[in-house]
């Protein structure tokens, strides 16, 4: 009789946006004998569940609880599986400077963005083995520093240090982590990022991409084991200026783009 564990893909933010398109693409590549799906919105995620052909469990948590994160913790433990996947995507941003974005805001990007985000990969990690692959959704807007969305891109800039560092104490294990790191896509995004005091502090969301797109990209990206996924000319183009330019000249751009 067949002992081996069951395989399992964790999938944070599977309600919507990215996390809905990464459940429905590792779906499609069948990597996981389970998919777990992450969420707030319980109804939400079940009917995400219903139009997979893999095996999903709805695991509706907020992940900004210490206690909703004890129990994936606890569930994992219960389970014993092998974790394949784990797909960071829950997370938001709010456009505003210092001024206009409320506090409970900026406190919960920086749970959510990067908290929420440690704790799933820290709880995961004793699951992985040989060939597992983890996948952390950052922004191009960690590539610089991003004045009317500083919050933002600083939670964004700390998840990009954060998995290439992770990158390199898992050097030698056989586990593939990536920052995926684009710039505007065709999301919730920007309805959520618009609901606060400076929500037009930002103008047009030039050169919007597909999840479709993005997703894809990624995917392929972790798969040839690069450690950053820009996903687009655009990312590509802003992570080679920040290397080059001083911050003071990447803002300065940053705000003619911004006024658009």
């Amino acid at each position: 009789m067949d002992q081996s564990p069951k395989r399992v893909a964790l999938i944070t933010g599977a309600s919507s946006g990215l996390g809905l398109e990464f459940a429905r693409q590792l779906d499609e590549r069948q990597v996981a004998d389970e998919l777990w799906l992450i969420a707030r919105n319980e109804e939400k995620l079940q009917a995400v569940a219903k139009e997979l052909d893999t095996p999903a469990r709805a695991v509706a948590a907020d992940l900004t609880s210490e206690a909703d994160i004890a129990s994936i913790r606890a569930l994992l433990a219960k389970e014993q599986p092998r974790v394949t996947f784990l797909v960071n995507a829950a997370g938001f941003g709010k456009f505003g400077d210092w001024q206009t974005i409320a506090d409970a805001s900026v406190d919960a990007m920086i749970d959510l963005n990067c908290r929420g985000l440690v704790d799933m990969t820290r709880a995961s990690l004793p699951y992985m083995e040989r060939g597992g692959r983890i996948i952390q959704v950052a922004s191009a807007a960690a590539f610089a520093p991003l004045p009317h969305m500083n919050v933002y891109a600083a939670t964004k800039a700390f998840v990009l240090r954060y998995t290439r560092a992770l990158r390199w104490e898992l050097h030698g294990t056989g586990i593939t982590v990536t920052a995926l790191c684009p710039t505007w896509v065709k999301t919730g995004f920007e309805k959520v990022a618009r609901a606060s005091g400076g929500g037009h502090d930002v103008g047009h969301l030039l050169g919007e991409q597909t999840p479709e797109t993005v997703v894809r990209r990624a995917l392929c990206a972790n798969k040839a084991h690069f450690a950053v996924a820009c996903a687009s000319p655009q990312s590509a183009a802003l992570r080679v200026i920040s290397k080059i330019m001083p911050a003071c000249v990447t803002m300065a751009g940053w705000d003619v783009l911004r006024r658009l």
